[in-house]
């Protein structure tokens, strides 16, 4: 089984519920999605292997990155992107020797249902109407419930809600679709866009959705660090 990735490294977990966490991230190279905010690859015709030190050409192989994990001392793996949903085939051709963590849009179900049982973490996003433009809306939040039902914060598996926001959205569509997944998620993360600017409208935000879930707001602090 073959992936395409744009490159392997160490690094501490920068978003989410487990910030500050060390793991080995597997990062894939192509989505589903084109965020106006997204700054990864979206193909790549090499994979850079910073724990080894190696520049290979793609695709790599499952059997490749197991190696890789194994030689490391880590919390976890996450598969992040890219969408790792695009290659959940691949991801359990690989060895499981730490927990799995998946940054996932949720937005592809039924890849979503061929890992339900293999994945330790999930950082699902929510993903609001300003950031896809160009996308059949209501269809991506249908296949975002659809995808937070099958990965549902339960026992063995802590799942939550990642929600990236820019400047300006509109909150009362952002409060009604959370409320489609509270039963679902163990809390809800409210991430500014790298640089935001209107920190009010997020504490806004952060209070409407209190009376539904608990919720947090946690920039990406990778990127305050300076750190991948």
């Amino acid at each position: 089984m073959q992936a395409e990735i744009s490159e392997i490294f160490e690094s501490i977990q920068g978003e989410g519920i487990l910030v500050g966490v060390r793991q080995v991230f597997v990062r894939f190279a192509r989505c589903n999605l084109a965020c106006t905010y997204c700054d990864t690859h979206k193909n790549s015709k090499f994979c850079r292997d910073y724990v080894s030190n190696r520049t290979l050409r793609n695709p790599i192989s499952a059997e490749y990155v197991s190696n890789v994990i194994k030689s490391v001392k880590v919390h976890s793996i996450s598969f992040t992107g890219g969408e790792p949903l695009l290659y959940a085939d691949f991801i359990k051709n690989v060895e499981k020797v730490k927990p799995f963590y998946l940054e996932t849009n949720m937005t592809l179900p039924d890849e979503a249902k061929k890992i339900k049982n293999v994945v330790d973490f999930v950082a699902g996003d929510l993903k609001i109407r300003e950031a896809l433009p160009n996308c059949d809306y209501d269809e991506i939040v249908e296949r975002t419930i659809r995808s937070f039902k099958i990965l549902r914060n339960r026992r063995g598996r802590l799942t939550f809600c990642k929600i990236v926001l820019p400047d300006k959205f509109e909150l009362d569509e952002v409060v009604s679709n959370a409320e489609s997944i509270k039963d679902y998620v163990e809390c809800f993360v409210l991430q500014p866009v790298f640089g935001h600017k209107n920190i009010k409208i997020l504490m806004d935000l952060q209070k409407r959705l209190m009376d539904i879930k608990e919720t947090r707001i946690i920039p990406q602090v990778h990127k305050y660090l300076g750190v991948r």
